[in-house]
């Protein structure tokens, strides 16, 4: 099994790969200060920032648990333009996306409490159910899955 920096990159270039077949260009910053990935629309101009998480997960009965850390300023902190999440995983030899911008996960974290606070990090545990579900801290994040309302196809 690869390590967790080529796990990573397969993540990433995922992540890319599905934006570049919806006709958007994407790009991998140089210099890695939070942001992973962008995203342009180069009719219009306009621009996302991704933070992309990656896991591989653990097999359980049902289901697929995955872990993930995102430092906490990067969920408590507003930008511009405003930072997206992708947390990339991969089930049965299919990636799956959970898309959601910080705004939203910042809400999840604040009013239902989900994962753990570690340090300057946050914890998140999600498991992925053979029904579809995606649970994390009890609340079910399944309609943030594959969801690329924010970036339909050019």
């Amino acid at each position: 099994m690869a390590g967790t920096q080529y796990t990573g990159k397969a993540g990433h270039l995922a992540v890319m790969g599905e934006f570049c077949l919806r006709g958007y260009n994407a790009a991998m910053p140089e210099i890695d200060k939070g942001d992973d990935v962008f995203v342009v629309n180069d009719t219009t101009g306009a621009m996302w920032r991704l933070q992309v998480k990656t896991s591989l997960g653990k097999a359980q009965a049902t289901s697929r648990s995955y872990q993930f850390r995102v430092r906490e300023t990067a969920i408590q902190n507003p930008q511009t333009p405003e930072l997206h999440f992708a947390f990339v995983m991969r089930k049965d030899g299919v990636w799956h996306f959970l898309l959601i911008d910080r705004p939203v996960l910042r809400t999840y974290v604040r009013n239902n409490a989900i994962g753990t606070a570690a340090g300057d990090y946050r914890q998140l545990t999600m498991v992925l159910h053979d029904d579809g579900r995606l649970i994390c801290s009890g609340v079910n994040l399944a309609n943030h899955l594959e969801d690329r309302a924010t970036w339909p196809t050019l």
